[in-house]
């Protein structure tokens, strides 16, 4: 498959505690500190990756001046790689201070946990099922069962549905679609 003509690079927020939000992020997703510095003019700014392909998935700048119940974003989601990660950042979302509405939900298409960061911002942390359904879907998840569980029970969800189909085969569609 060819290489797309756009895709998300990465996303950045403005913080009012960069310390605290950089714990934050390396502490709960495992991501990496790349670089840190100074923008004249604009302040503090950390860049962060968890992928050796890119420099950066993610920035914090400071100079955050919204407050909290103000919305300046809907959310940053970060992909994992397997249920055992999504379940160990589930667990840590629920102990780290200042996280709320920490809410696990399958999507059809994917697994997701939810939560608000100690700054209010709104934060997912996914991995992909196998297949494509229409969205919007989503019912709450138990991160307690094992994976066949979760498959079985993502399987029973959306075994109606007629959207349903391999997301390698949605995929496929999708890129032909896009000439690549």
């Amino acid at each position: 498959m060819a290489t797309p003509p756009i895709s998300i690079g990465h996303s950045g927020f403005h913080v009012f505690d960069m310390k605290k939000m950089v714990d934050f992020y390396t502490t709960v997703y495992g991501f990496h500190v790349t670089d840190h510095g100074f923008i004249e003019g604009r302040g503090e700014v950390t860049f962060m990756c968890a992928d050796p392909r890119d420099h950066h998935q993610f920035v914090l700048y400071e100079g955050r001046t919204s407050t909290a119940d103000m919305v300046h974003h809907n959310h940053v989601s970060f992909r994992v790689d397997s249920l055992d990660r999504l379940r160990k950042i589930h667990t840590e979302l629920l102990t780290y201070p200042g996280v709320t509405r920490v809410g696990p939900i399958c999507h059809g298409n994917a697994w997701s946990v939810y939560c608000y960061d100690p700054e209010e911002n709104r934060t997912e942390v996914f991995l992909d099922t196998p297949w494509y359904v229409a969205q919007p879907c989503g019912v709450p998840l138990d991160l307690s069962l094992n994976d066949d569980e979760i498959m079985r029970f993502t399987e029973d969800l959306i075994k109606d549905d007629p959207t349903k189909r391999p997301f390698s085969e949605w995929r496929a569609a999708f890129a032909e679609k896009l000439g690549i």
